[in-house]
């Protein structure tokens, strides 16, 4: 819907070389109307540098938000990231995730009333990540033909085609879940959606399940979950895998499913109210447009 405003808030934290893959696709979008938020989990110097590099291609439509590392606090970080927006639709992604050169479009195409928005990916093989990498290879403006002919590098290449036709605009059709119940990768939805909910609970920290609590509560609002179509699949950046045996926050997510709640127990409300009593710059900005923490 062309009347969405849309704001990226994009998670990272100490890979600055695919920070820098994913905003190179970002800025190859064919629709430039958003601001981009760069929500940092403690990263050091090496990933402000990336984001003042292209702080010369984005100018003041992209920001950095940074919180201190104090283990895995995605959840809170995505709250940060989403204070700093001005959209009235947010549009999470991770940092190890490059947009296709329509992603933007495709979202907004698909932005919807009643309804958020969940996605797929590929994956990328090793060999073609580190091509990626060191050659800074545009490959979000590659077709599916061309990625088609580096298969044996694309793994789930299917993801890129249309045949999935659950869209918002397709009502009757089933709901969209992502494979594996993996939503954070993307998550697309309407900023009083995402705070009618309280956004991400905080009180997740460690890897995993704070996507899918948000998404069981979006579902206890009324919302319907869709697919922005082929070209929102995003192109995942080989790495070792950091999915931890034992799932810290699993207990979380069951008290959320038995408890009926909507709203997070720790959530953007109650970050609003920290930012408040706390000292110092709670993001950099271009100009004067930072907010700040008061006394």
């Amino acid at each position: 819907m062309t009347e969405s405003s849309l704001s990226v808030v994009l998670s990272t934290y100490e890979w600055p070389e695919a920070l820098d893959a994913v905003l190179r696709g970002f800025a190859d979008q064919t629709d430039h109307a958003f601001e981009l938020v760069v929500a940092d989990d403690g990263s050091g110097a090496a990933t402000a540098e990336v984001v003042d590099r292209w702080r010369r291609v984005f100018g003041d439509r992209l920001f950095h938000v940074w919180q201190e590392d104090a283990g895995f606090r995605l959840a809170r970080v995505r709250n940060l990231g989403a204070v700093a927006t001005r959209g009235n639709c947010i549009v999470f992604v991770d940092g190890d995730c490059i947009p296709r050169r329509s992603f933007i479009a495709a979202i907004r195409r698909a932005s919807s009333h009643g309804w958020f928005l969940a996605g797929k990916r590929v994956h990328l093989g090793p060999g073609l990540s580190r091509q990626v990498l060191s050659d800074r290879t545009r490959i979000g403006g590659w077709s599916a033909g061309s990625l088609w002919l580096r298969r044996r590098e694309v793994h789930t290449w299917a993801d890129l085609t249309p045949r999935d036709r659950r869209r918002p605009w397709r009502p009757r059709l089933p709901d969209f879940v992502p494979h594996g119940n993996a939503y954070g990768f993307l998550m697309a939805t309407y900023k009083s959606d995402f705070e009618a909910v309280n956004g991400f609970d905080m009180r997740f920290v460690g890897w995993g399940d704070q996507d899918v609590d948000l998404a069981v509560r979006l579902r206890r609002v009324g919302l319907r979950s869709g697919w922005a179509g082929p070209r929102s699949t995003m192109l995942h950046l080989s790495h070792p895998s950091n999915i931890p045996f034992d799932r810290p926050t699993w207990w979380l997510l069951q008290e959320t499913i038995e408890s009926g709640r909507t709203q997070a127990v720790a959530g953007i409300q109650e970050l609003r109210a920290e930012l408040q009593t706390s000292e110092g710059p709670t993001y950099d900005a271009p100009g004067a447009r930072a907010l700040r923490r008061r006394p």
